[in-house]
């Protein structure tokens, strides 16, 4: 089973998902940004292009209905259907997916989760439902540090 870590309270989704992303590569893994929107999606697409100034993490925004493609390091995506995906891929969650059903779970699943109370009341459930699907569960508040 997965390692899903949670980070909540965190003030910039997308910047935090850019860092987290950053630091995934830097690791050598590769990484699947999972968002909750199309509109989510292209903020991070723009932003990723720019939340480092003297650095570029290399990115695409995959369709998951086509073949996933070998490069870049990042892909971008978002929908209603998890895709499968390799099992050493990382995925960065910002969408209310339960990624421990996924077709190929993977095996890191990193949760990023805002302050307000809706996101936190969605977070605690999905905390819930990972325990009951054998995750191995880790979680950082980063209020006032993120």
């Amino acid at each position: 089973m997965p390692t899903v870590t949670f980070y909540t309270h965190v003030a910039d989704l997308e910047t935090f998902a850019c860092r987290l992303s950053k630091r995934a590569v830097e690791a050598g893994c590769r990484v699947l940004v999972w968002s909750r929107s199309e509109e989510q999606t292209a903020a991070l697409d723009r932003l990723l292009w720019s939340f480092e100034p003297e650095s570029f993490l290399p990115h695409e925004i995959w369709l998951p209905d086509t073949p996933c493609p070998p490069e870049p390091p990042v892909l971008l995506a978002d929908g209603d259907e998890l895709p499968a995906i390799a099992a050493d891929w990382v995925v960065l969650n910002l969408s209310a997916e339960l990624w421990s059903q996924a077709p190929q779970v993977p095996a890191r699943i990193l949760e990023i989760v805002g302050a307000g109370e809706p996101q936190l009341a969605a977070a605690r459930q999905r905390f819930r439902a990972y325990r009951q699907s054998g995750c191995r569960l880790e979680y950082h508040k980063m209020q006032g540090k993120a």
